[in-house]
């Protein structure tokens, strides 16, 4: 079977475009390429544009181009941070996929479900409807907006001039914008293609052993692969910092007032990218329950047993063998640590590295915000108080 059969981006509209042009045959960095030749698509003209307008530097009173924060950090950082990142992205959710076929977690009698479903998403994939449909919402907007909407209330900004919008916002709305917001439809509809694998698997019959040592019944590297969605918490993570940013330079709006909007984005962008995971834990609490009654029963009769050999141990004679000898103490202190692991066993397949993980991807992004509340040397100056 090819690499392509196991991918969640390998397939649909723009990757049949790329294969056409030959794009994909001639350059073993296409990712970096792309990720070029989409920012300076979406910046360069703008940039060239605001320059002949005046509108590029920052000025007083008024909000130029290399003053918007926003758009600074969705063209320049978040557009190419989510085009460089979904090869790699794709490369590790492939072999999850491929993990699923080949560690032995389906039966032999239901691996022609497995088969079935991997062949449905794989058609939904490579189908060219729902990529068109994420071409057709990413630019729709620029045809149906009325006017120019100002970043911020009551502060001119490099978009408009007058109330009429200047070449360098026309560009920013026809060309710019669409363009992110096509990335970020297909990074969704790969998200959701996922989440679709995520919710049919238990349909298939998984073979799970709770004892398995991962502590997930054999499911931890979906966590793992889970954390490769994190791009998009890192990007949505440079959005929210970028119109931060602009609140704070230009209407003076304090990072405490903001408190409340930042930690529930970081709180939000975690439930959401570990949301289809959570469509495992009916069949992983199933999984739990019933290896708990088999190991409670079978624990009875272990220590029973135990139990006796040990009287029978303590009445015999000095010149028998002792109960250390058989081997039983060794035994019954093994089936206690399989039990345990069993009760610490996760019923979400994610480890509290994974969570980091994703917070991270969603807090990191947000540090300027404190550096700009807290100059840096004022920052490094309380730091050293507190440690020394």
């Amino acid at each position: 079977m090819s690499q392509d059969t196991y991918s969640l981006m390998r397939g649909g509209l723009v990757h049949r475009v790329l294969h056409a042009s030959g794009a994909l045959h001639r350059s073993r960095r296409l990712s970096v390429w792309l990720a070029a030749l989409l920012t300076a698509l979406a910046l360069l003209p703008m940039v060239l544009l605001a320059q002949a307008e005046g509108m590029l530097w920052p000025r007083p009173g008024a909000m130029a181009l290399f003053g918007d924060y926003a758009t600074l950090a969705r063209l320049l950082l978040g557009l190419p941070l989510l085009v460089l990142a979904a090869p790699r992205a794709d490369d590790l959710l492939r072999s999850a996929i491929r993990q699923l076929t080949h560690a032995s977690l389906v039966r032999p009698s239901r691996q022609p479900r497995l088969i079935a479903l991997l062949t449905r998403v794989r058609r939904y994939r490579d189908s060219w409807v729902p990529e068109l449909v994420c071409i057709l919402i990413a630019f729709a907007p620029s045809f149906y907006q009325s006017g120019v909407v100002s970043l911020l209330d009551g502060v001119p900004d490099w978009r408009s001039q007058h109330g009429v919008a200047t070449t360098a916002g026309d560009w920013y709305g026809w060309v710019g914008t669409p363009l992110f917001r096509l990335v970020v439809l297909l990074w969704l509809w790969r998200f959701v293609l996922w989440t679709l694998l995520l919710w049919r698997l238990p349909r298939v019959g998984l073979d799970l052993h709770a004892e398995h040592p991962d502590q997930c019944a054999g499911l931890a590297f979906l966590g793992l692969a889970q954390e490769r969605f994190s791009a998009l918490a890192v990007a949505g993570g440079l959005l929210v910092c970028g119109a931060c940013l602009n609140q704070m330079v230009y209407l003076g709006v304090t990072l405490h007032d903001l408190r409340h909007l930042l930690a529930g984005y970081v709180i939000g962008a975690c439930v959401v990218l570990m949301s289809p995971l959570l469509l495992l834990v009916p069949v992983l609490v199933r999984t739990r329950r019933h290896a708990l009654y088999r190991f409670d029963a079978l624990g009875n009769r272990a220590a029973a047993t135990f139990e006796q050999r040990w009287q029978a141990a303590s009445e015999a004679t000095a010149g028998s063998e002792s109960l250390v000898d058989t081997g039983d103490a060794s035994a019954i202190a093994d089936f206690g640590g399989v039990y345990q692991s069993i009760v610490a066993m996760s019923v979400i397949p994610v480890t509290r590295w994974n969570l980091l993980s994703m917070a991270m991807s969603a807090a990191v992004p947000l540090l300027p915000l404190v550096l700009m509340a807290f100059p840096f040397d004022d920052l490094v100056a309380k730091l050293m108080g507190i440690l020394v």
